[in-house]
């Protein structure tokens, strides 16, 4: 099973099908009946948390006189233990592409109700059937000033041009990408993953890898030159006296789903309605330069946001782009030989 787009906005006979194929979202609460005070949303917290608040919350609040919780971290795991015990506290739920389609194939969240969020204009790739894609992000390149420029993951990994250590994620599904793009593989055909190679290239670097657990880790790397480069996202930045390159990034979505038993999915629905209008998505690119899925936003924004937004479309054509079902037909033994890996020849 695939993520499904839902075409247009005539989307009258889809939902019918959808209201007759599966429970209705709104039968678990907060449909036409009293109000709640508050909904709980699970996201993934830091300025990515900060930009929701303020950027979503606030107009949702205003709009209906009721409060946003926000609870960190998020997690397939922590969904499917809502689900699977009947005490789901969580009204929407932030996901990973791979996990939203894990999700579905293990029946732990409803399908949207489009009629009823009325969603503002959406770019076609952020409006699926069973999540609403808030953000795009790409993991780039970051530099010292004082090192020598990359915008390709070869130079990124070239430690006779630039001696120093490299700080890359510590995710099989960041790391295992960008080595296969530093050993020669054209951003089109990196899927599906050659993971045979991708170990082989980075067991040629080991000694220079750093790993990081947090990208909000990268600045200090860079600035206490424990690394020359950052594999990062939205945390290094030029105007902070870093280098950057958008260029060979590895484009990735940011979704958010409405977990199976949800009490409040009126109220969800009506937030992710603010989440799509685009002059909601202008306050958070100023707070965090990800792109939303207006198809107008870009033209919203000044020139110098664009500009730090890794994941804004000028750049797509040079750029990666994550295969959400090949992660999730993989993960898992991947994830293993990535552990090993990692004990073996970069503990």
């Amino acid at each position: 099973m695939k993520l499904t787009r839902i075409a247009g906005l005539g989307l009258a006979a889809t939902l019918a099908l959808t209201a007759v194929g599966c429970s209705s979202p709104g039968s678990g609460g907060g449909g036409d009946g009293d109000v709640p005070a508050s909904i709980t949303m699970v996201e993934s917290g830091g300025t990515s948390g900060e930009s929701i608040k303020e950027a979503y919350g606030v107009p949702f609040t205003k709009a209906t006189g009721v409060k946003l919780v926000q609870e960190t971290p998020t997690d397939l795991g922590k969904l499917e233990a809502m689900v699977k015990s009947g005490n789901v506290t969580a009204d929407l739920l932030e996901l990973g592409g791979a996990s939203v389609q894990m999700a579905i194939e293990r029946d732990l969240i409803e399908k949207l109700d489009w009629d009823d969020i009325d969603p503002d204009p959406m770019n076609p790739e952020s409006k699926l059937e069973y999540a609403f894609g808030y953000q795009t992000f790409a993991l780039y390149m970051g530099a010292r000033a004082d090192a020598k420029p990359v915008t390709t993951w070869a130079e990124f990994f070239d430690t006779d041009r630039q001696p120093g250590k490299r700080a890359i994620p510590a995710y099989s599904t960041y790391a295992l990408p960008i080595a296969l793009l530093a050993d020669g593989v054209k951003p089109e055909d990196l899927y599906p993953l050659d993971v045979d190679r991708a170990l082989a290239f980075l067991e040629t670097v080991a000694d220079d890898l750093l790993l990081w657990e947090a990208a909000s880790q990268t600045p200090q790397m860079l600035e206490s030159n424990e690394a020359v480069y950052a594999a990062t996202w939205d945390n290094v930045r030029v105007a902070d006296g870093f280098q950057v390159s958008y260029d060979n990034a590895v484009r990735e979505m940011s979704f958010f789903v409405i977990p199976k038993g949800a009490k409040h999915v009126k109220q969800a629905n009506q937030l992710l309605h603010e989440m799509s209008k685009v002059e909601n998505q202008a306050v958070s690119a100023e707070l965090l330069p990800i792109a939303g899925p207006s198809p107008d936003l870009m033209s919203k924004l000044s020139p110098e946001i664009v500009a730090e937004m890794p994941a804004a479309p000028e750049f797509a054509d040079t750029q990666a782009t994550y295969d959400y079902q090949w992660w999730a037909d993989n993960a898992a033994e991947v994830g293993e030989r990535w552990a090993a890996f990692k004990l073996e020849k970069l503990g």
